[in-house]
Order: structure tokens, then C-alpha cells, then sequence
């Protein structure tokens, strides 16, 4: 098994324009399920914001590194393509999709009355 160099990046780009840097604050969906014998799937993804450190890729592996908003340890958020886990038998690897928190509000739509 050949060593294959780990490379990291202060930025990751996750749409057309849409690129999250160190500190940028995100929402994720989707994530890792694990499929018992019987094949009901548990989802055992993370949830809730995060602040983004890092991109990291390694051969065909990719991932995030994360801290949880709230306070806690670096959370892996895997990127890469779905496949089944190599060290976890049951275990599916599915990417986490993400989502940009940004601090823009959207204007209130107004109610219109029906006339009667």
C-alpha cells in the first residue's frame, strides 16, 4: 500500500460560488448511516452549526475538520464520494451536504387580505 500524502486547505469550495473559510460558520445535512443485518439504516451523522478549520484530502479520502458552534472537539465531516467504510463493516460513508449560515435576514412578507 503506497503512502499517499495528506493535503490540507484553509478554504473549501462546495458550490459554483459558494466557498466556506476558516471560521465561517455552517449548517450540515446528510452524513453516514449504519445498515443493520436486517437492513433498516440508523443515521449516525452530526448535527447542529459548525465553524469550519480545515480541508483535508488524501488520495480519493476528503473531509472537513469542524468545531461545533456551541463549544466542544474537532468534528470529521466526511466529503468524499458514498462507499461502504473500510475498518466498519456495516457502516456507509455518505457525504455531508453543506449549507453557509449568513448573517443576512430576509425581508418579512407581507399578508394581503383577501377581499370579500
Amino acid at each position: 500500500m503506497s503512502n499517499r500524502k495528506l493535503q490540507t486547505f484553509d478554504e473549501y469550495r462546495y458550490g459554483p460560488r459558494s466557498v466556506l473559510q476558516p471560521g465561517d460558520r455552517f449548517r450540515v445535512g446528510g452524513g453516514p448511516v449504519y445498515v443493520t443485518d436486517d437492513g433498516v439504516e440508523h443515521v449516525v451523522a452530526e448535527r447542529g452549526t459548525f465553524k469550519f478549520r480545515r480541508y483535508c484530502v488524501q488520495g480519493a479520502n476528503k473531509w472537513l475538520e469542524a468545531y461545533p458552534a456551541d463549544g466542544g472537539c474537532v468534528a470529521i465531516l466526511w466529503v468524499g464520494k458514498a462507499r461502504r467504510s473500510p475498518t466498519v463493516p456495516n457502516l456507509r460513508r455518505k457525504p455531508y451536504k453543506i449549507r453557509k449560515i449568513t448573517q443576512q435576514k430576509r425581508p418579512r412578507r407581507k399578508k394581503l387580505a383577501c377581499p370579500a
